[in-house]
């Protein structure tokens, strides 16, 4: 607890209480009336009950009561200075009329109350309309009576009595007050600063329940219309604004605006140094205007609102201004230094708050601009692929193809020969994703200019085209390839594997991989390949597929492997070529359900020799 709460609690000792009577009354006891020792009974009572709490309205209200018997007043007082020291306002009140106990103020030395003040000296007056100090409060008053309060020489408010019949007041009434105001003062600064403690805890546990609220929102309006509703339990405000600073533009913008509790749309902005709210972002520190009526830096928003009082608070992390947090009074004098040293601690969690969500809200129009980006490749890349397989005398092409992302990174192409044979490519280019989508674009476009301009044997295709993939130097990029010819005339299929999985041939139900491999495109330089070729019969079927089929794996991490590849292809191979690519793919994907998942493309080639 505060120290000096401590000492103020601290009771009276009789010594002390002693000397007090002794104030009021004289050395000598025994010449004491009886009605002396009630006042001095009642007074004692008051001071024990003044030490015995903290409530100030508690407070007041019994030196209210326990003074009527003694001191009959018709208007009874507690005015108390602001935490400035320059103006006296009515904390208590009885007998005064609604209207001044609300707004009544009085600065030092206005008034019999203010003079009081001032002085730090009582003031008896017992025919007010013959002091031209005194200033009507409208209740008939004819004598008057103020005590200052003082707490260890430092006045802290005034004891007012009055009463409607003149010369009311005694020099015994006068002592009387005076004594209970020295006890009164000390009542009044412990209830003070009990208030202060409990409010400072009260604002403590709010600011650590905003701040731990207010940096989990990532939506921009939902976080201003929270921080909004958080602000007003910590200060009551009319206007509450919140202007971002624009780089591009370099001018505070309004983000979000409310005016008594109405969504508002304000669309002007301020430069820096301009208006309070100017001043604030440019000083970096919080400024705090008693009467914008009278600061030459206000500038008016052009509303119907009749604003007197504004406290802006800049928004700032690690030294760079977010913007401001600016609040509005209809009341002058309205905010207060405690309502500025809130705001600036909570602003610093605010000024986080709205950096995350700025960010969040560039993370996601990243996001949306990537996803923009990807569809037009994935676009692209559909263009890129053949839309159907070529119809060829004698042969049933079909394909399936499933990327594992939006892009994928198997390749596949049927490319035609002048002399009627027909090319048949597989790939599959090392990673994922866009990279490996863009690395598979050039080499498809590479083997499609060879095919144009330098049509040639698998063997030899494979060969230039590592050649040419090694041009570029991109790390650790790489494709495999398995490149076929297939002449209708005489069904012989030619190959040629650059790391590709083998291709299966399935003839009279028996399926058998075809022995052929190579080194991937790209890695090594002058790399020669084989060929095989294949005299095809009526009803063979020549399967190319991408490591994704083999690899897909089920919710125990189990792979669909070449065994029941094989025995599903031996299965399909009396359908067509449509129905032996569709089988593979739908066989991995059920094989998947669950928790398993395609961690690669799939991509199936059939080719089925079928009748002329």
């Amino acid at each position: 607890m505060d120290e000096t709460l401590k000492d103020n609690l601290a009771a009276p000792e009789s010594a002390q209480v002693a000397r007090d009577e002794e104030a009021l009354f004289g050395a000598d006891p025994c010449a004491r009336s009886a009605s002396e020792a009630d006042v001095i009974g009642c007074l004692l009572q008051v001071a024990e009950e003044l030490n015995s709490t903290l409530d100030l309205d508690e407070v007041l209200r019994k030196v209210a009561v326990r003074v009527k018997p003694h001191i009959d007043y018709d208007t009874f007082g507690i005015h108390l200075l602001d935490p400035l020291g320059q103006e006296l306002r009515i904390r208590f009140g009885i007998g005064y009329p609604q209207e001044v106990v609300e707004h009544w103020r009085l600065g030092l030395g206005q008034g019999l109350v203010g003079t009081a003040a001032q002085t730090g000296q009582p003031v008896r007056v017992g025919n007010v309309s013959d002091d031209p100090r005194y200033i009507s409060a409208g209740e008939g008053i004819c004598s008057e009576m103020a005590i200052p309060l003082v707490v260890k020489t430092r006045t802290i408010g005034v004891l007012d009595v009055g009463s409607r019949r003149c010369d009311a007041f005694t020099d015994s009434h006068q002592r009387l007050l005076t004594f209970l105001a020295g006890h009164l003062a000390n009542a009044i600064e412990n209830a003070r600063l009990y208030e202060n403690l409990r409010e400072q805890t009260r604002t403590l546990s709010l600011l650590h329940e905003v701040s731990r609220e207010l940096t989990a929102i990532l939506d921009r309006e939902e976080l201003l219309r929270r921080v909004a509703k958080r602000v007003k339990r910590l200060v009551d405000y009319h206007g509450f604004h919140v202007m971002l600073w624009n780089e591009e533009t370099q001018l505070l913008e309004n983000a979000f605006s409310l005016r008594f509790d109405e969504r508002l749309a304000i669309k002007a902005g301020l430069p820096m140094g301009v208006g309070i709210c100017g001043t604030a972002a440019a000083l970096r520190q919080p400024v705090r205007v008693p009467n914008v009526h009278l600061d030459p830096r206000y500038v008016t928003c052009g509303d119907a609102v009749d604003v007197h009082s504004e406290l802006v608070v800049p928004l700032v992390v690690k030294d760079r201004l977010i913007g401001v947090l600016d609040l509005e009074s209809t009341e002058y004098n309205a905010f207060t230094e405690q309502h500025e040293q809130m705001l600036s601690t909570l602003t610093s969690y605010i000024a986080i708050a709205f950096e995350n969500a700025r960010l969040y809200e560039k993370v996601r129009e990243d996001e949306r601009r990537l996803e923009m980006d990807m569809e037009m490749a994935r676009d692209i890349q559909r263009r890129l692929l053949p839309e159907a397989p070529p119809r060829v005398p004698g042969l049933d092409i079909a394909v399936g193809y499933v990327p594992a992302r939006q892009l994928g990174g198997d390749v596949f192409d049927f490319l035609s020969y002048s002399d009627g044979r027909l090319g048949v490519a597989a790939g599959d280019v090392a990673g994922k994703a866009t990279a490996a989508a863009l690395y598979g674009a050039l080499a498809i476009g590479i083997l499609r200019g060879h095919v144009v301009e330098h049509p040639c044997e698998p063997a030899e295709m494979l060969g230039l085209m590592n050649g040419y993939l090694r041009k570029p130097r991109i790390d650790n990029r790489f494709m495999a390839l398995a490149f076929a010819l297939y002449d209708p005339k005489s069904k012989m299929l030619t190959i040629a594997n650059a790391g590709f999985p083998r291709p299966r041939l399935v003839r009279g139900g028996r399926v058998e991989e075809i022995c052929i491999d190579g080194v991937p495109l790209g890695i090594l330089p002058d790399i020669h390949y084989e060929e095989k070729k294949l005299a095809l019969q009526v009803g063979d079927v020549v399967v190319f597929c991408s490591d994704g089929i083999h690899e897909c794996m089920d919710k125990q991490e189990q792979e669909f492997g070449d065994q029941r590849v094989e025995a599903l292809l031996a299965e399909l191979a009396g359908g067509s070529a449509e129905q032996v690519a569709q089988g593979l793919i739908q066989a991995t994907d059920r094989f998947a359900t669950g928790n398993g998942s395609h961690a690669d493309d799939r991509t199936v080639v059939v080719l089925k020799v079928s009748r002329d």
